[in-house]
C-alpha cells in the first residue's frame, strides 16, 4: 500500500503558493537519472485497439479520449498516481469520509485502476470495512486478479448511467478534463447517483503552466505546445474545466464546496525539499506526458504530421529541462457533499 500509515503524524500541508526557487540547484538533461526511484463486457471489439503513430488508443467510444492506453502510458499513469500521493500528503482523498464511512465507491476514468485498488486495500477498508470499489474506464487495462471488494467495468461516463439513483457514497474522478465535453450532464449524473450525505471528489489540472518569476519566455516551444493543446481541445468542444469546476458543481446542486489548489512544479527547481522531490518526479513523468497529451490532438485536430507533432513535443520537453525555466501546473482538488440546488445557490 502506497499511502501514509494511519498511526504516523500527518505532514503539514504543502505551501503551494509562491514557490521559492533553489538558486543553488544545477541540473541538465542527464540529471533525469537522479529522479527517485453496467457496462460493456470484454468483447473483441473493446480490445480491438486503434493504433496511430506507434501509440495504442481505446476502441470503445473511439476518439472520445485523446490519450493512449498502451504500456508506456500505463507506466506514466501509475507514476502520476505516486505524484498525487506526494502532493496530497500521502492521502488518497481529501473528503472527510470518516463522517459517513462509504460502502459503495465509484472511481470514474480509473485508468490502470491503481487508485481503486489502493482504496480497496485492507489499509483503508479496515476503516471502511463494508466498502466496495468500482472502477470504470473506456479501456480494460486494469488487473484481472483483484481483491473481492474491487471490480472494474468498461463504461463511457458521458453515456447514460445504469446504476440506481442514490447508489454511491463516494464518487471520485481525476484528470478527465481531456475527455468530458458536457460537464453539466456529467455532474447531473453524479448528483443523481450519489446518496444524500455522500461526497464527490474531483481533481483536474489547468491545461497550461504558470511561472511567478518571469522565467517562462515568450515564444518558447513549451508555450507553443500549450497553445496548440488548448486550441485542439477547444476545437473538439472540450472546456478548460479546472478553473470553472467550483462554478459547475454549485450549479449541479452540490453544497459546502471546498476547493484546494496545489501546484506541481515541473522540475526540481524549488528550494523546499518536498516540492523539489515532486518536481523531480514530474520531470521524469514528462518524458512521456508531452506525447501522451499532444500527439493525437495535434495530428487528429490540427492536421500535423506525426513527425511534426513529435518534434514539438520533444522541443517542449527540452524547454522543461532548462534549469532557468521555473514553471508549475496548478491542480484543482475539490470535495462536495450533495444537496438541493436552492441550498447551493444560497451558500
Amino acid at each position: 500500500m502506497s499511502g501514509q500509515p494511519m498511526d504516523r503524524e500527518p505532514l503539514p500541508p504543502l505551501d503551494c503558493m509562491n514557490i521559492e526557487v533553489d538558486s543553488g540547484m544545477d541540473y541538465h538533461e542527464s540529471d533525469e537519472d537522479q529522479v527517485p526511484s453496467g457496462c460493456v463486457s470484454i468483447t473483441s471489439s473493446v480490445v480491438d485497439y486503434q493504433y496511430e503513430h506507434g501509440r495504442r488508443y481505446h476502441s470503445y467510444s473511439q476518439g472520445n479520449y485523446p490519450m493512449p492506453n498502451d504500456e508506456t502510458e500505463q507506466d506514466r499513469l501509475d507514476m502520476h498516481h505516486q505524484i498525487f500521493l506526494k502532493m496530497l500528503d500521502g492521502k488518497l482523498f481529501l473528503a472527510p469520509l470518516d463522517r459517513n464511512p462509504p460502502k459503495r465507491i465509484l472511481d470514474i476514468g480509473t485508468g490502470t485502476g491503481i487508485w481503486a485498488l489502493d482504496m480497496a486495500e485492507p489499509y483503508h477498508t479496515r476503516h471502511f470495512p463494508h466498502a466496495h470499489v468500482i472502477g470504470t474506464d473506456l479501456s480494460p487495462i486494469q488487473p484481472t486478479m483483484v481483491l473481492p471488494n474491487c471490480r472494474f467495468e468498461v463504461d463511457d461516463a458521458e453515456l447514460g448511467w445504469t446504476w440506481p439513483p442514490n447508489h454511491f457514497d463516494f464518487i471520485h474522478s481525476r484528470l478527465l478534463g481531456q475527455s468530458i465535453k458536457n460537464w453539466e450532464r456529467f455532474l447531473e449524473q453524479i448528483f443523481h447517483h450519489l446518496k444524500p450525505g455522500g461526497y464527490i471528489e474531483l481533481i483536474e489540472h489547468l491545461m497550461d503552466v504558470r511561472s511567478d518569476d518571469g522565467s517562462y519566455p515568450p515564444g518558447c516551444a513549451l508555450r507553443v505546445y500549450m497553445h496548440n493543446l488548448n486550441l485542439s481541445l477547444e476545437q473538439m468542444g472540450v472546456p478548460n474545466i479546472a478553473t470553472r469546476l467550483k462554478e459547475f458543481v454549485i450549479k449541479a446542486g452540490f453544497v459546502e464546496v471546498r476547493e484546494e489548489v496545489r501546484n506541481m512544479p515541473w522540475g526540481p527547481w524549488p528550494k523546499d525539499p518536498r516540492m523539489k522531490e515532486i518536481g523531480y518526479w514530474a520531470l521524469l513523468n514528462s518524458d512521456t506526458s508531452f506525447e501522451a497529451y499532444g500527439l493525437a490532438l495535434f495530428t487528429r485536430v490540427l492536421g500535423m504530421t506525426g513527425e511534426e507533432a513529435r518534434e514539438l513535443c520533444t522541443r517542449a520537453q527540452r524547454d522543461l529541462k532548462n534549469k532557468h525555466i521555473h514553471v508549475y501546473n496548478p491542480k484543482y482538488a475539490s470535495s462536495f457533499p450533495p444537496g438541493r440546488l436552492v441550498e447551493a445557490l444560497e451558500c
